[in-house]
């Protein structure tokens, strides 16, 4: 794998109170020029951590960077006319920040049909928040992200992205507080910005110490559900958006997280 030479992110971002971490970053890259497709196509979080000793995942160790993988496919009037070279960059965790999660996900956000990279990012005094890194015109940019959640060791865990009530944009959905408030929330990305559309207690997805988040989406031919479990994890529970509101209902005996993850098929 041919890979970039690190390049310096702008000066580190300062996080105050519960602001948004919104385009906290610009790394000028390859310089996008016509004829040239490139899109994000893999990712993972490198240089553990210390700096954050939460312990959810199982451990004291976080994560100081990201490295992502962008694919790059010369084109001649849309054919193809050389195969795939990728680059790898890796990119720091804002100042006081570290990524608190198990993998980045690779989600398309904003509908274009190419991925971003959604990650879980940590604060030192103010917890944990989900935010999205998009790169547009050869440049790594925060897209978006959801508030801080306000306190420190407060965490998140992601069930998924999709149009979840076909509207035309894309929601995420996470398990705020999964250890304490247990509280399901859907987050609308639309002009440039998440905003809440619904929310639900009683719901989780995560244990301490787990070094992995089971359940997650599922479209059984209908709406897109999400699988989790209920707040005493006694049993799976499938929930959709509906009109503004989040509707769920249980499917099936909660056995162990493999339970949660067989519901995702619908056979």
């Amino acid at each position: 794998m041919d890979r970039a030479r690190r390049l310096p992110l702008c000066p580190r971002c300062s996080i105050a109170r519960r602001a948004l971490l919104l385009f906290c970053f610009s790394l000028a890259l390859l310089g996008a020029s016509p004829g040239v497709a490139q899109e994000i196509s893999g990712a993972e979080y490198i240089t553990p951590t210390r700096a954050y000793p939460h312990g959810a995942l199982g451990d004291e160790l976080e994560w100081a960077a990201v490295r992502i993988t962008v694919s790059r496919q010369t084109l001649n009037g849309g054919s193809l006319i050389s195969g795939h070279l990728n680059l790898t960059y890796d990119i720091g965790a804002p100042q006081k920040m570290v990524f608190e999660d198990t993998a980045p996900r690779l989600w398309d956000i904003d509908g274009d049909g190419s991925p971003e990279v959604v990650v879980v990012l940590s604060h030192q005094n103010f917890g944990a928040q989900l935010a999205v890194i998009a790169y547009r015109g050869g440049e790594f940019n925060y897209l978006a992200a959801t508030p801080l959640i306000g306190t420190r060791f407060r965490w998140l865990a992601p069930v998924g992205a999709a149009d979840l009530d076909g509207d035309g944009h894309v929601e995420v959905a996470f398990i705020l507080t999964p250890h304490l408030s247990k509280t399901l929330q859907i987050w609308r990305y639309r002009d440039g910005a998440f905003r809440l559309v619904a929310h639900k207690t009683g719901l989780t997805n995560h244990r301490i110490g787990w070094n992995h988040i089971p359940g997650g989406l599922r479209d059984c031919g209908g709406a897109v559900e999400l699988i989790t479990a209920n707040a005493d994890w006694s049993r799976i529970v499938a929930s959709r958006l509906e009109s503004g509101s989040i509707q769920s209902r249980e499917v099936a005996a909660y056995t162990g997280p493999e339970s949660l993850n067989a519901a995702l098929d619908c056979s």
